[in-house]
């Protein structure tokens, strides 16, 4: 899909026209690493905490092995990342199966082992509870790798890839995305990148006939809850201060079953001057960042970014 960049002259975008931007060689692999490592909620549309990257493994059969990226989500589910530069080899979903083969059987402490090299080998000598926390604005961690998302990202994802990819996940519960990325450059020299879901927005099933429990399972959108606790907990009050664990406790109250740890990633999402808040696209006009974990209802009037 080509991409296109909005040229006008003046400030009459009525009259505007679009230019194309031509694909760049940049070695699209070794750069994409290093943005993804950077900007990890390109991945998976959502916030993610890396804890390794090429990190080493073992295996019986095939030696050594080193999975690109691997990550924590805000549900505490490991993530592993494979990039491929061009074309998606067939061979790229055996890979991606064999190092969540290899994750399936992590323990908590060797993951924080993984998290306490990998963190000391970009010096950051923050825990990986500290990041966490502040990352995802909750006030606990989860426990640890309840599940894997696995993810495949490559210039051009090939139609055998995906249709594997859509099979594992439909019929045997796969979480496994396909993520194209393209590079492109205008002739100003500005570096355009577009990323589209090949597979991962169909459902993960566990067979033909069930689908895996999801997250929430309530009537209402999670977003909506938590909007709903929050207008409960402050009962209108624009300077009334709240916390993701204040919400978390109404919501408590009525939905038993509710994971808290979201609470937290959904006021940001909806936090006006949220330094994180870019990373949940769609977000809506409704809190206030006024300091680390502690929020109010957005004013318009006297709030001002």
């Amino acid at each position: 899909m080509p991409i296109f960049k909005l040229t006008n002259e003046g400030d009459n975008i009525e009259n505007a026209f679009l230019m194309p931007a031509a694909k760049t060689n940049l070695e699209l692999e070794k750069h994409l690493e290093n943005w993804l490592e950077n900007s990890p909620w390109a991945i998976a549309q959502e916030q993610l905490l890396i804890i390794g990257r090429q990190t080493s493994a073992r295996t019986e059969d095939y030696g050594t092995i080193f999975p690109d990226l691997l990550g924590i989500d805000k549900d505490g589910n490991l993530v592993i990342v494979e990039m491929k530069k061009g074309r998606t080899p067939r061979e790229v979903v055996a890979q991606l199966l064999e190092y969540a083969a290899w994750a399936n059987d992590l323990s908590e402490d060797k993951i924080r082992d993984i998290a306490e090299n990998y963190m000391i080998s970009v010096g950051n000598d923050k825990s990986i509870e500290v990041l966490f926390m502040e990352i995802f604005e909750t006030y606990e961690m989860p426990s640890l790798n309840q599940r894997l998302r696995l993810f495949v990202a490559a210039e051009e994802i090939s139609p055998s890839v995906a249709k594997v990819s859509r099979f594992l996940r439909q019929e045997h519960g796969a979480d496994i995305n396909c993520v194209q990325f393209q590079v492109f450059q205008t002739e100003s020299g500005e570096v355009l990148v577009n990323s589209e879901c090949i597979v991962g927005l169909e459902d993960v099933v566990s067979s033909k006939r069930s689908v895996v429990t999801h997250r929430w399972s309530g009537e209402k959108p999670v977003k909506q809850v938590v909007w709903e606790a929050v207008q409960a907990f402050t009962n209108g009050d624009k300077n009334m201060i709240f916390s993701p664990k204040d919400i978390a406790q109404v919501i408590l109250e009525k939905y038993p079953n509710f994971n808290k740890n979201t609470v937290g990633c959904q006021i940001i999402s909806d936090c006006v001057n949220h330094t994180s808040r870019h990373h949940y696209p769609g977000g809506e006009d409704r809190y206030w960042w006024q300091e680390k974990g502690k929020y109010k209802l957005f004013d318009p009037s006297s709030n001002k970014q």
